[in-house]
């Protein structure tokens, strides 16, 4: 036998195990979901479209996993088919809120980190909420259909950041115990969190709310942080009560933006912010020092009936567009003084 055939044997040897050697590296764990221990496919960004398109998963199969209590670990992973969580078994709500007449619980933790979800998330038991007892864990991964989590209430920390909803975020009369974070998170064209309560601290620094935002009546316990995010279409907060912090530094809203009726009982703070369409934040509540005069207003802000700490508002005066007017021409006509002084005696 020549030299060739053994080079010919090597090269079909390499090429054989080549895909053993990609799916060992594609592959950091797998885990059934016929086991109580739950769903666990955590794949590496090294794997190729074919070996992520293997290990795709169905959206009946997590909310199987689910049903059976156990935790949800998804990394990576193509998700096919609506995640239903009206299927979850339901049972007697606690209380007697007559909005929450039941609940499905969903027990373990659930984490869809940087994975494609190609189906819908959908609550929509109109008599009932969706408890979350343990962490979620979203980060990083697109959502191709509509999120609706409404009603639900999250137990412990829900991570958004990172991840791109490219159709509706719902997630209206939501309770979020702990900390939510939606840092550069990519929401669609239309996101509500209508009447929702934060209870822990929210974090949405540089998110981007593509389309219609609105956190009407909404209650914020603990610090907000929406620094450097950008509102694309009209943005709505009014009503919500904000019982601690919020900053909207270096914020751009694009169109028309509404905070009548809000509460700030502590600091807002908007230098940087930039409101390039209508600003109303008639019959709002200052009840800390604020510093809107250090936002940009392409058009003057609507105050009427809001209630301001006055030496804020004229403190700040000089920090305004209108006050830098005033100020250049004192400056101008100081100088054409001095000017006709020097002349006259000179």
């Amino acid at each position: 036998m020549g030299l060739g055939w053994y080079i010919a044997v090597a090269v079909v040897g390499m090429i054989a195990t080549e895909p053993l050697a990609a799916n060992a590296t594609c592959v950091i764990e797998q885990q059934g979901s016929d086991t109580e221990a739950g769903l666990v496919i955590r794949l590496s960004p090294a794997c190729s479209p074919d070996e992520r398109d293997a290990y795709a998963v169905s959206g009946e199969t997590v909310i199987n996993a689910i049903k059976k209590g156990g935790r949800v670990d998804l990394v990576g992973v193509i998700i096919r088919g609506d995640l239903n969580f009206d299927r979850l078994e339901s049972k007697a709500a606690e209380g007697s809120n007559e909005d929450q007449n039941e609940q499905r619980i969903v027990l373990a933790a659930l984490r869809i980190r940087d994975s494609d979800v190609q189906g819908a998330l959908r609550h929509r038991s109109p008599e009932g909420v969706l408890r979350f007892e343990g962490p979620i864990d979203f980060q990083g991964s697109r959502f191709r259909e509509g999120v609706d989590l409404s009603h639900s209430i999250f137990q412990e920390k829900v991570e958004l950041s990172g991840a791109t909803f490219e159709q509706e975020a719902y997630f209206v009369r939501g309770r979020f115990a702990e900390a939510a974070v939606c840092r550069e998170t990519k929401f669609g064209p239309s996101t509500r969190f209508h009447r929702s309560m934060f209870q822990g601290p929210l974090d949405c620094t540089g998110a981007l709310f593509d389309g219609m935002a609105e956190f009407l009546e909404v209650t914020f316990e603990q610090p907000a942080t929406f620094e450097r995010s950008r509102f694309g279409q009209g943005t709505g907060f009014s009503g919500s009560h904000f019982k601690s912090r919020v900053t909207f530094g270096e914020a751009i809203f694009s169109r028309e933006t509404m905070f009548g009726f809000t509460i700030f009982e502590y600091e807002a703070l908007f230098a940087g912010a930039q409101f390039l369409g209508t600003a109303d934040f008639s019959n709002a509540e200052f009840r800390q020092q604020d510093d809107l005069a250090k936002a940009r207003f392409d058009q003057p802000p609507l105050l009427t009936q809001t209630k301001r700490l006055a030496s804020e508002q004229s403190d700040g005066f000089l920090e305004t567009r209108e006050g830098q007017y005033v100020l250049t021409l004192a400056f101008l006509v100081a100088a054409g003084l001095l000017i006709a002084y020097l002349i006259k005696f000179n």
